[in-house]
């Protein structure tokens, strides 16, 4: 999309910005700027699409291509109850929410894959702040030409972020964006029986695919015959949605149908919320010209209409074009010493990875994982010590240095309004710390590829504070190592200089795990092969005690290979587990490095039983040359299964990942013949909660003659 500067301007004069970044009706042409397929796209390579009126209408699984490939199965997990006294800032009200409106779709918007062979990808490492997440901006429908591309109304969430988002609680959401090609009334046809078939699609598409509603951006002026008929249209989605549906409309068209952003919550858009007395959408996403006048508006408006204005009215803010220092004080929103007045939204959060200048170079990701810590943990990279550090001119006063959107130190981080939130409630809880890419990917400690890869769909979930780390002294640093994992692409690193006056202490995670008797955890971990030799312990936070850590000591470890110990928590039962971390201490003083590969919270009693897979097969395979694009199948266990692994099996016995999934389908982009085998053998696990792996079933790709 275009990044024009005078919006800045647009904005300071009270013009109505609306979120596509441009003034008045958004140009569907800025859609089309985006270009041809990336290269790295293979011939029978699944891919989303968006989908216009007839499409919607004549949708169904089977029709849609790749609709299979593209479903999201890790079903949303429940969050734990929030606990003050082991947050970053106690003092933070915990019912503000947060909807993060953001891309998802790799590298191009031709080619959204649910997962690819690249390392170098946005990806999200901050789940545990947001409640909603949402898809933006839209798709070509199917068959679209590439030179000019007709995009549809709808577009799904991408399932690999779906997948992600659910397994920390957070609901996903499709997009809705007119202005399209067409008609908009082809969207609005009833049924005699009072029904509307778009409607009825889109709960149906949503329940397929596997996310949790939409976000409606009715971005361009309809006639008033139509706003009427999508008003009654609403009603109807509304009524007939599942529980948990969410509906999110963007603050854009008037009920006669007129383009008007509001930038608040207030009686002329509320009737898009609730009409008269019957509801319409869950909650508004308000433009961003507001002031504290119109916040304040946004929740007297919710209290009138007897709704909670934290559910209902997210206030929001604009990253994608400005970075770290957008327009319209979050303390508005926030104001210091009082309650919230509303949530929050984002829009653009994504600009962390697609602003800085060499996002696609692999060598070049730290930039990128440093500036999403800022965005997210503030500009100390620290939940604990957020807010900016530098002042921020805006939008009535000009110190003459200008907007500087790549500056961290102007921008609060969002854990400085937002509190952290865990789904951390019960036993089993394993976590690699694999955020869902890698250079290499290995299992039990050992590199079974070394292959490129991303695929959000397998994100553990990650630790709570990005990172908190305290010592008497000056903490070591706490980062993912791609060059260390004993599970997936990555491992968690502490490491710097160690010695007797800065033992380190590493917040991880806020649980809530009652111990009933026989659990353990089980600590995966590495130490590097030179510096002082080391103290490593395990800590624990009570609910019955949450100011205090209760450690437990590990056993010292040599220099050489991952070393797992188990510590029972038996003396612990009838308390509760409020917070887990490390603590790492020397005698003297060196250079230290620990890569922590997996922390285990398990169940008393045997390790689960998970059953081979059944129905393994290969559905196609297409060949060309000595490589072959391969779509394989199974029979997906009703639960007790976390993820499934695929590999392939060598001559030597050896194996070789393939990739790795939650669902009972998998597409191999590039399966390379050794030599001239006559057939290769693929080998898939079942991999239960707690890490248990089953045995395995084998399918075959038979490559041709020759």
């Amino acid at each position: 999309m275009e990044r024009r500067a005078f919006i800045a301007m647009l904005g300071a004069a009270g013009v109505s910005v609306g979120l596509a970044g441009q003034a008045g009706p958004f140009a569907a042409a800025a859609a089309a700027a985006d270009g041809p397929p990336a290269p790295d796209r293979a011939p029978h390579q699944p891919y989303m699409h968006g989908y216009d009126a007839a499409a919607l209408k004549r949708w169904t699984p089977e029709s849609d291509p790749h609709a299979r490939y593209l479903r999201s199965r890790v079903p949303l997990a429940e969050r734990i109850a929030p606990f003050a006294a082991t947050q970053a800032n106690p003092k933070l009200a915990t019912a503000p929410q947060l909807m993060n409106l953001s891309f998802d779709y790799d590298n191009s918007f031709f080619t959204a894959f649910k997962y690819n062979d690249t390392f170098a990808r946005r990806l999200l490492r901050f789940w545990q702040y947001s409640d909603l997440y949402g898809s933006w901006h839209g798709m070509p429908i199917e068959g679209s030409p590439v030179d000019k591309p007709v995009h549809g109304l709808i577009n799904l969430p991408n399932p690999a972020y779906t997948d992600a988002a659910h397994r920390n609680g957070v609901r996903s959401l499709g997009c809705w964006f007119w202005p399209r090609d067409g008609a908009f009334s082809d969207y609005l046809e009833q049924r005699a029986d009072g029904s509307f078939p778009v409607a009825d699609k889109l709960i149906e598409m949503a329940a397929y695919f596997g996310f949790d509603g939409y976000f409606i951006n009715q971005e361009a002026s309809i006639s008033e015959q139509d706003a009427a008929g999508l008003m009654k249209m609403l009603k109807y989605l509304r009524s007939k949605a599942p529980a948990g549906f969410h509906l999110q409309w963007y603050d854009t068209i008037m009920v006669n149908g007129r383009l008007s952003y509001q930038n608040q919550l207030n009686d002329r858009n509320a009737p898009w919320i609730q009409d008269g007395g019957t509801p319409v959408m869950n909650s508004l996403f308000a433009n961003y010209a507001w002031n504290e006048a119109r916040v304040v508006t946004s929740r007297e408006t919710a209290k009138k209409l007897g709704l909670d204005p934290y559910k209902v009215a997210f206030l929001g803010t604009e990253n994608e074009k400005y970075g770290f220092n957008p327009p319209y004080d979050t303390r508005l929103i926030f104001p210091e010493g009082q309650p919230a007045r509303t949530s929050w939204a984002l829009f653009g959060s994504h600009f962390a990875w697609d602003r800085f200048p060499d996002r696609e170079n692999p060598d070049a990701q730290a930039g990128v994982f440093r500036r999403e810590r800022q965005y997210w943990s503030g500009p100390n990279e620290d939940p604990t010590r957020t807010g900016r550090t530098e002042y921020v001119p805006w939008p009535d006063e000009d110190d003459g240095k200008g907007r500087d959107e790549n500056n961290p130190k102007k921008w609060d981080g969002v854990a400085h309004y937002i509190t952290e939130r865990s789904v951390i409630g019960s036993f089993p809880f394993v976590t690699r710390f694999n955020t869902g890419h890698g250079r290499a990917f290995h299992i039990g400690g050992k590199r079974v590829s070394g292959a490129q890869w991303n695929n959000a769909s397998v994100q553990d979930i990650l630790p709570t504070w990005q990172f908190w780390a305290t010592s008497p002294g000056t903490p070591l640093s706490v980062d993912y190592d791609y060059t260390t994992a004993y599970d997936g692409g990555c491992s968690l690193k502490v490491s710097g200089e160690l010695g007797p006056g800065n033992p380190t202490t590493v917040r991880l995670f806020k649980t809530r795990l009652a111990v009933r008797g026989g659990e353990s955890l089980r600590l995966t971990y590495t130490v590097g092969r030179s510096g002082p030799a080391s103290d490593l312990e395990a800590g624990l936070i009570f609910e019955d005690s949450p100011e205090e850590f209760v450690w437990l000591r590990l056993p010292k470890a040599g220099p050489h290979g991952w070393h797992t110990h188990s510590l029972p928590l038996g003396r612990f039962r009838g308390r509760t587990i409020a917070a887990i971390g490390l603590r790492v201490s020397a005698g003297h003083r060196g250079s230290y490095a620990v890569n922590i590969g997996e922390l285990a919270l398990l169940p008393g009693g045997r390790p689960l039983r998970v059953e081979r897979p059944g129905g393994f097969q290969v559905d196609a395979a297409h060949i060309a040359g000595g490589s072959a694009e391969v779509f394989l199948s199974w029979r997906m266990a009703g639960s007790g299964v976390w993820y499934y692994d695929i590999s392939r099996l060598g001559g030597d016995g050896g194996h070789e990942a393939i990739g790795r999934i939650y669902d009972e389908v998998f597409y191999v982009k590039a399966l390379q013949r050794a030599g001239r085998e006559r057939s290769t053998t693929l080998q898939l696990v079942a991999v239960a909660p707690d890490g248990t792996r089953s045995a395995p079933a084998t399918a075959q790709v038979v490559w041709a003659a020759g």
